[in-house]
C-alpha cells in the first residue's frame, strides 16, 4: 500500500494534469505523462549531479513545475498533429528519450542557473494581488455577455484586451521588470484612450472605427484597390495630406467636432488627437516619459528601478479607473445579454471595493517612497 507521501504525490500529479488539460483544451494520455514524469525526475537529479549543483532548501523543482514542463513540451511538439499520430509518437522510444533529456536540461538551466533579480514586489504582495483581483473580476463579468450585437462584442474584446494587458503589466512589476512595465503601460494608455472615445462619442463611432481598421491590412486584402481608392477619397474629403497619419487616426474624423477643429485644436496624432479627444491631455507628460525608454538610452540605465515601479503603479491605477468607468456603463447597457445579470447589477459596487483597496495600497507605496 502506498505511503501517505506517495498518495499525496499521486493526487497532486493527477490534479495538475487535469488542470493543464483544462486550460489548454488538450486531453493527453495521463499514463504517458506519468511515465515521463518518473523518468524526468531521475534525469533531473542526474543533470544536477553532472553539473555539480547542490540545491538549497526549497530550491528543487516542484512536482507541478516538472509536470508542466513535460506537458507543454509534448503540447509544442504534437498540438498540430492528428490524434493517431500523437499516439504513435508517444510510443516511440526515440521521442521519449528526447523529451526526458530536453525537459531535464530545461529545468536545471531555467530553474537553477538563472540569475535571480531583486524585485520591489511579488505576485503575493497586496498591491499586485489587488490589481489581479480587479482584472480577474472584470474579465469574469465580461465573459458573461453573449449575443450577435457587433458593437457589444467588439467593445467587449477591447475591454478584455485592456484587462489582460493590465495583468501583464503587474506581472512584469512582480518579476522585477519595472522598466518593461512602463513601456507596456504606454501601450495600455493608448488602448485606454481608444475605449474612452468609442464608449462616449456616439453610437455609430465603433462601426467607423472597425471600417477604418481595414486600412491596416490593405496588402493582404483582396479588395486592396477599392480600399486605396476609398482612402484617397476620405483623405481628400477631410483635407488630410498625410496618408499614414490618416490611416492611424483618421477614424477620429467621425467624432463630433473633430473635423471642424482639425488643423486648429486637433491633429491626426496621439497627443493632439486621440488623447485630447479622450480628455486625457493632463497625462501626456507621463506618456512622454514612458516613450523615452522605448529605445535604449541614458534613462534606462540611470533611473533607479523603484522609480519605474512607482511610476507604473500610479499611472496604472489611473488607467484602470478610466477603463472600469466604461465597463460599468457597458455592463448596464448590455445587461440583458449577460447570463450573470445580478453580477452586472453588483459590478459597480464590487469593483469600487477593489479599487479602494488599490488606492489604500498606493498610499502606502507613496509613503514608502516619499523623498526617494
Amino acid at each position: 500500500m502506498p505511503n501517505i507521501i506517495d498518495q499525496m504525490e499521486e493526487h497532486i500529479f493527477a490534479a495538475q494534469v487535469a488542470r493543464l488539460c483544462r486550460i489548454t483544451g488538450k486531453a493527453y494520455d495521463s499514463e504517458f505523462i506519468r511515465q515521463m514524469y518518473a523518468r524526468v525526475k531521475e534525469q533531473y537529479v542526474a543533470e544536477l549531479q553532472k553539473r555539480k549543483i547542490r540545491l538549497r532548501a526549497l530550491d528543487g523543482a516542484r512536482l507541478d513545475e516538472i509536470v508542466s514542463y513535460i506537458f507543454y513540451y509534448h503540447l509544442f511538439h504534437t498540438s498540430h498533429m492528428p490524434a493517431e499520430l500523437v499516439k504513435r509518437l508517444e510510443g516511440e522510444e526515440k521521442y521519449r528519450d528526447m523529451l526526458v533529456r530536453d525537459v531535464a536540461i530545461y529545468i536545471v538551466i531555467n530553474e537553477h542557473l538563472n540569475v535571480e533579480k531583486i524585485s520591489n514586489t511579488s505576485v503575493y504582495s497586496p498591491e499586485i494581488a489587488a490589481y489581479n483581483m480587479a482584472c480577474s473580476y472584470s474579465l469574469y463579468i465580461l465573459g458573461s455577455f453573449k449575443g450577435q450585437d457587433r458593437r457589444m462584442n467588439g467593445i467587449n474584446n477591447l475591454f478584455k484586451k485592456s484587462m489582460v494587458t493590465i495583468k501583464s503589466v503587474i506581472n512584469l512589476l512582480a518579476a522585477g521588470n519595472s522598466c518593461d512595465a512602463v513601456i507596456l503601460w504606454r501601450h495600455l494608455h493608448e488602448l485606454e484612450c481608444v475605449l474612452i472615445v468609442l464608449c462616449t462619442k456616439g453610437e455609430g463611432l465603433f462601426f467607423q472605427y472597425i471600417k477604418h481598421m481595414e486600412y491596416f491590412d490593405m496588402e493582404e486584402n483582396p479588395n486592396a484597390e477599392a480600399l486605396q481608392q476609398r482612402l484617397s477619397e476620405e483623405c481628400k474629403a477631410f483635407g488630410v495630406k498625410e496618408r499614414n497619419a490618416f490611416i492611424n487616426y483618421g477614424w477620429l474624423e467621425y467624432v463630433e467636432g473633430f473635423k471642424e477643429g482639425f488643423g486648429k485644436e486637433y491633429r491626426l496624432n496621439f497627443k493632439d488627437g486621440l488623447q485630447k479627444i479622450a480628455g486625457q491631455s493632463a497625462r501626456h507628460a507621463a506618456y512622454a516619459s514612458a516613450s523615452k525608454i522605448l529605445h535604449p538610452s541614458a534613462w534606462v540605465v540611470t533611473i533607479r528601478d523603484d522609480k519605474f515601479y512607482k511610476f507604473t503603479v500610479f499611472e496604472l491605477f489611473r488607467s484602470l479607473v478610466n477603463i472600469v468607468a466604461q465597463i460599468k456603463g457597458y455592463a448596464q447597457r448590455y445587461r440583458e445579454n449577460s447570463d450573470k445579470r445580478s453580477e452586472c447589477d453588483n459590478y459597480s459596487r464590487t469593483i469600487d471595493g477593489y479599487l479602494n483597496m488599490i488606492a489604500r495600497n498606493n498610499k502606502i507605496i507613496a509613503a514608502k517612497y516619499a523623498g526617494k
